[in-house]
């Protein structure tokens, strides 16, 4: 248990890490494709990289001592109390926030389906579309698209051409990846911040590539507005109306940014190094001041023993050779 914990403290710290880079530096970037390379990169991340500890020596001097009191080799036996059972309730605190979730996103899913099954689907390039009056807000599930049958033929085009993008780039995919850290990370406040950032992004490359097929971008800019309703946001979907702001529409100008931008996305490796650092493990290696190599060798197991008959070596603060026996002078030359 305390493994896992420890899992999930690192998963929860590279994602943050990854977000703060993000927020900081990269979230007004017209950079929409790098931007969605590198919000997955940090999911993937999240996931693998605790499972990487890097190792350090550290050398520790110790003296060797002929007797231990009896009081310093006794073992010291805890007290059962409230702080050995309080792991037990944080990890059955834990287990039900990540079943809520869980069922939170199968429930939506479910309801998707159904309505999958009880409506007309009309085939359309790559895309299924579904007009239904059960829906507000037109938005892409996988490769279904559902719009309001109120909307009309010229608005259904425009959204269409939106959510075509979602469907050909497989948004889908980063969101699946999204909700399956929300159920690891549920605790922790920085994933839904990060899932947001995503979905933004989505929305900027879909706009992105449907203004150019658009055959008057005012138009298309206009159907946006006119989706402004109070829609849930459908975990697994991709909602057109999605984060409608000011912002949104100064993303849609077409405005040319030095290529060097870029590089901004380097500056998270800092934050990888540091984390890695932060979470580096000590290898304790014992140095003793002593002539007996059985005792080196119990304490430093991983290293050859000592051989006294066969080439020097160094054994405390003497030095052994050959056939010599320590404290004993040899003979005078002849």
């Amino acid at each position: 248990m305390e493994t896992f914990a420890l899992y999930l403290i690192k998963s929860a710290i590279w994602l943050t890490g990854f977000a703060l880079v993000f927020i900081l530096f990269l979230r007004n970037e017209r950079f929409f494709l790098l931007n969605r390379i590198y919000l997955i990169t940090g999911i993937i991340a999240s996931f693998l990289l605790p499972f990487i500890t890097i190792r350090y020596i550290v050398y520790i001097p110790v003296m060797i001592a002929n007797e231990v009191s009896a009081g310093t080799a006794a073992a010291i036996v805890p007290e059962r109390n409230l702080m050995s059972v309080l792991p037990g309730i944080l990890f059955l605190i834990y287990v039900s926030g990540a079943v809520f979730v869980a069922l939170l996103i199968i429930r939506q899913c479910r309801s998707l389906l159904k309505s999958v099954r009880n409506a007309d689907v009309h085939p359309h390039h790559q895309v299924k579309l579904i007009r239904t009056a059960g829906i507000k807000s037109s938005f892409s599930f996988f490769s279904y698209v559902f719009v309001n049958p109120s909307v009309t033929d010229i608005e259904a085009q425009e959204i269409l051409n939106h959510e075509l993008v979602h469907v050909r780039q497989k948004h889908w995919f980063d969101l699946l990846l999204a909700e399956m850290l929300c159920m690891v990370q549920w605790f922790n406040p920085m994933i839904w911040i990060y899932v947001r950032y995503i979905r933004q992004n989505h929305e900027y490359l879909a706009d992105e590539v449907a203004l150019q097929r658009s055959s008057d971008p005012a138009v298309y800019r206009a159907v946006l507005l006119n989706q402004i309703v109070g829609a849930p946001v459908v975990v697994l979907a991709n909602s057109f109306n999605y984060s409608i702001n000011l912002k949104r529409f100064k993303m849609m100008k077409n405005k040319t940014t030095s290529p060097y931008r870029k590089m901004k996305v380097l500056l998270i490796l800092p934050v990888i190094a540091i984390v890695l650092y932060s979470f580096a493990k000590p290898e304790y290696r014992f140095t003793v001041k002593s002539d007996d190599p059985v005792v080196l060798q119990a304490l430093n197991p991983d290293q050859d023993p000592v051989k006294t008959n066969t080439s020097p070596q160094q054994t405390g603060n003497k030095v052994v050779k050959g056939n010599e026996v320590p404290g004993v002078p040899p003979p005078p030359p002849p």
